[in-house]
This record gives C-alpha cells, sequence and structure tokens, in this order.
C-alpha cells in the first residue's frame, strides 16, 4: 500500500493537495527516463503536491503506472521533434491545466515544453537531462532555448558538466539529483546453475548510443572454447536490430545469441545471468545498472559519464574504455573465468547503491528543488 493509500484509509479523506505540476516527457514507453519520471511523480503526488502527466507520443505502458496512482495523463499522438502540432497540443493543453511548475524529461519534451510554457505562461519551467547527448542537433536547440527554462535537473554530475560547457549554461541554473533504485534488504542469493555457461545480458535500446554491436564482436574474439559456452540475452528494441541480425549471421553466432525485443521483468532475466554488459557510447545514470547492482548481478561497463559515479572500476564492477573492443574481450574473458571474483564485486556492489541510491532521497530532492523555486 502507498502513502497515500494509507493516509487516505485512516482520514477518509484525499490528501491535501499543493501546487499544480505537470510533468512532461517524450514518450511513457519502457525505458530509463520514463521508468525515473513515473517514480519521481508518484511520489511527489504521494507528498501532496497534485501532478499531471504528458506524453507528446501515445501514452506507452508506463502510463497505467501513473493511473493506478490516481495520476491523470494525456497523450498528445505527435510524431517527432519536427512534428510542430505537439507545441500546439501542449500549449493547449498547459493551458487547461494552468500548472505553476512545468518539468520535461528528454530532449524533445524539453525543447517543445520550453516554448509551450512560455505561450501558455506557465511561470517556472525545468529541464530533466538525461543523458550527455554528443549530438550537434540537441546541443544546438538547446542552446538556443535555454532562456526559457527556469532550472536545469541533471542526473548526474558528468551529465551536468557537460552540458554545463556545451549548451552553455550557467553554474546557478543546474542541479545535479541522482536517479534512485528499489533495493532489496539484503542481496539476492541466485541458485549456481549446474552447467559451465558464461550468460551475458543486455538491457537496452539498441541503437548508436548503447553500441550492442560492440558486445558481439568482443564475444566473436573469445577463445573457441568460451565462444562456444557464451550465450547473449539481449533485452530491448530499436534501429540497429536487423544490422545486429546480419552481424550475428556474420560471425557465426546464431546459436548464442538471442534478441528477445522489450521485457517487461528484466529482474527474472538478470536471475539467469552472469554478468551485465553496457557497452554505451554517450549515458545518463542508467537505471539498468542501479537495478542489477542492487540484483547482485555484476557489471562490465564503458567508462563514459554517469557510469564512473556509480562503479569503482575493480571494485564495484568494471569500466572499459568506450568503443575499446580489445578491452572489453579481455575484461570479459577475466570475469567469465572468476566465479568467486564475480560474487565479491557484486555484493560490494549491493552495498554501495544500499548506501547512495534510494527512489525517497530522489523524490525528497526534487521535492525540495520544486519548491524553493515555488518560494522563489
Amino acid at each position: 500500500m502507498s502513502l497515500s493509500d494509507t493516509l487516505q484509509t485512516e482520514t477518509n479523506d484525499p490528501i491535501p493537495r499543493q501546487e499544480k505540476i505537470t510533468f512532461c516527457i517524450t514518450e511513457l514507453d519502457i525505458g530509463g527516463a520514463e521508468k525515473a519520471l513515473v517514480r519521481v511523480a508518484v511520489g511527489l503526488y504521494e507528498r501532496g503536491w497534485d501532478v499531471n502527466v504528458v506524453s507528446l507520443r501515445d501514452a506507452g505502458p508506463l502510463a497505467r503506472e501513473l493511473e493506478k496512482a490516481n495520476i491523470p495523463v494525456r497523450a498528445l499522438s505527435c510524431g517527432g521533434l519536427l512534428d510542430i502540432r505537439a507545441l500546439f497540443r501542449l500549449c493547449h493543453v498547459l493551458k487547461t491545466i494552468q500548472p505553476k511548475i512545468l518539468v520535461c524529461f528528454l530532449h524533445q519534451a524539453n525543447i517543445v515544453g520550453r516554448i509551450a510554457a512560455r505561450l501558455a505562461g506557465v511561470p517556472t519551467m525545468v529541464s530533466g537531462i538525461r543523458v550527455a547527448d554528443r549530438r550537434l542537433g540537441v546541443i544546438w536547440t538547446d542552446r538556443l532555448t535555454r532562456q526559457l527554462t527556469r532550472k536545469y535537473v541533471a542526473v548526474s554530475r558528468s551529465v551536468a558538466d557537460f552540458h554545463k560547457e556545451k549548451c552553455r549554461i550557467p553554474v546557478d541554473d543546474m542541479a545535479v539529483i541522482y536517479n534512485g533504485v528499489d533495493i532489496p534488504e539484503s542481496r539476492p542469493i541466485w541458485s549456481s546453475r549446474n552447467d559451465s555457461q558464461f550468460r551475458i545480458l543486455f538491457v537496452g535500446r539498441l541503437t548508436p548510443q548503447k553500441r550492442p554491436q560492440n558486445l558481439l564482436s568482443a564475444v566473436a574474439s573469445f577463445p573457441e572454447d568460451l565462444r562456444n559456452r557464451t550465450f547473449i540475452d539481449f533485452l530491448g528494441d530499436g534501429t540497429l536490430r536487423t544490422s545486429l541480425e546480419h552481424h550475428i549471421s556474420a560471425a557465426d553466432l546464431g546459436d548464442n545469441v538471442r534478441l528477445h525485443g522489450q521485457q517487461t521483468n528484466v529482474i527474472k532475466w538478470m536471475a539467469r545471468a552472469d554478468v551485465l554488459v553496457l557497452p554505451s557510447a554517450w549515458e545518463g545514470l542508467p537505471n539498468v545498472v542501479l537495478e542489477s547492482m542492487a540484483q547482485g548481478l555484476p557489471v562490465v561497463a564503458t567508462a563514459v559519464d554517469g557510469l564512473s559515479e556509480i562503479i569503482e572500476s575493480g571494485n564495484t564492477g568494471w569500466l572499459v574504455p568506450p568503443n575499446d573492443i580489445t578491452a572489453l574481450t579481455n575484461t570479459l574473458i577475466m570475469v567469465s573465468d572468476n566465479i568467486n571474483l564475480r560474487y565479491t564485486v557484486a555484493n560490494r556492489a549491493f552495498e554501495a547503491v544500499q548506501q547512495r541510491f534510494h527512489w525517497n532521497s530522489t523524490v525528497q530532492s526534487f521535492d525540495e528543488l520544486l519548491s524553493k523555486l515555488l518560494n522563489q
């Protein structure tokens, strides 16, 4: 039972609502930024905020979680960044709701939200920066509209520093609020398999940012015995799926690799794996890495952006240089050979997330920041 359910049961009255706050996101499909928005929105609702959510595209599967928490969701059914309908539809919604604060997550929502908030007379606009995106189109559209944002909230210190430099954001306009993760009371202990398989898990969009092809190249370089007993489960979908299928066939990995598409119960897949691999070219503060650490699954990832703030390489996981397939190969070979090392690192990782990453802390930080902006 949530906090809001508990209070309503005890008092038989709804929780008194504070000021209206609207969250806007590009879409509500299953992803790290989308899951974070849901947790923050529900957490603020349980603290008494009058919360509603707008998706520029379709409602998506995560809309149901918001609606179960009594948070209204509006889907505008628009397309990509060039779909001008998003601006007018969001502006109409904001004029109808009249929130005191608009908080946006992801690039399209940030750009459209800034302009719509100004046109609709929303007093305070907050931009959520979820990833250190290197694309010039992202950087320049952010620069051109940055004056329309009251506050930026970055998901990690490295993401904040990147955007302050590239988008010329004043230091005082940037805040950092880390994601949280659901942490079991004790580290889950997976039952040992009675086989010699080495099972790798990849969770994320199949896009150039995530570099899934680098994982395939690393496994293709394994010694023959290890390669034959290595299996990779890819969870996620995206523009590189067809290319990956060709890569798998060309590398003769058809018996070792499965592309499962989008999956909802990622924890179940973590229980079957020996290691999570995230070979991204850039990141924010990936939820899947925090989830993996909380579930006792060791992580091999690239040393980019917020990943270096989560993982202490060699202690709570392993970091390799981005696009260094040789380093990724060698690290995975080392990890595959030492079950005790994987177990030790997983224990340290669990202790690290216990100490540093809680959703309650994330929600509290948003609560304090938004209250401060209202009071100024």
